[in-house]
């Protein structure tokens, strides 16, 4: 039952790309926000949607995958755990802020919800996944567990 404690999973877009910085540690991470839709209806009946949105925060090789192959509007599948902070902003104002870690993540989309490829710098999207060379792409679906690729999905 351990392995079930601070657990999230979400399933969304992202809103921007993600924001990659190296440490003066030489340790990288990767800052994104992430956006989870759900409705329901109101008591007279008329569908309601709520737009929920998430910061991410992934560490080292996640970050780098991340930051390679994330671009706003991609559909994304992240695991981590949630964690709360606070600090002192610049006018002296106490601050809390809520992310998730990032520890798992599963790119399930390579088109944005226009249905436009996103933008890349990466490697040509359009070529499949390779364990060895790391390509992820338009083809399949990619399980990236703490920074590794670790299968491929064809998708039809």
């Amino acid at each position: 039952m351990n392995a079930l404690r601070n657990k999230v999973q979400l399933i969304g877009r992202l809103g921007q790309d993600p924001d990659l910085r190296t440490l003066e540690s030489g340790k990288k991470v990767a800052h994104f926000t992430l956006a989870t839709s759900g409705s329901y209806k109101s008591a007279d009946g008329s569908k309601i949607e709520e737009t929920t949105w998430h910061s991410i925060v992934a560490w080292n090789g996640l970050a780098e995958i991340s930051s390679k192959f994330l671009r706003k509007g991609r559909e994304v599948c992240v695991e981590g755990r949630i964690t709360y902070r606070t600090y002192t902003d610049k006018n002296g104002m106490q601050r809390s802020v809520t992310e998730i870690i990032a520890s798992d993540m599963v790119l399930l989309s390579s088109r944005t919800k226009s249905g436009d490829f996103p933008a890349a710098d990466g490697p040509d999207l359009s070529s499949g996944i390779s364990e060895t060379s790391g390509d992820l792409t338009a083809a399949g679906e990619a399980a990236v567990r703490n920074g590794k690729t670790k299968s491929k999905v064809q998708v039809s």
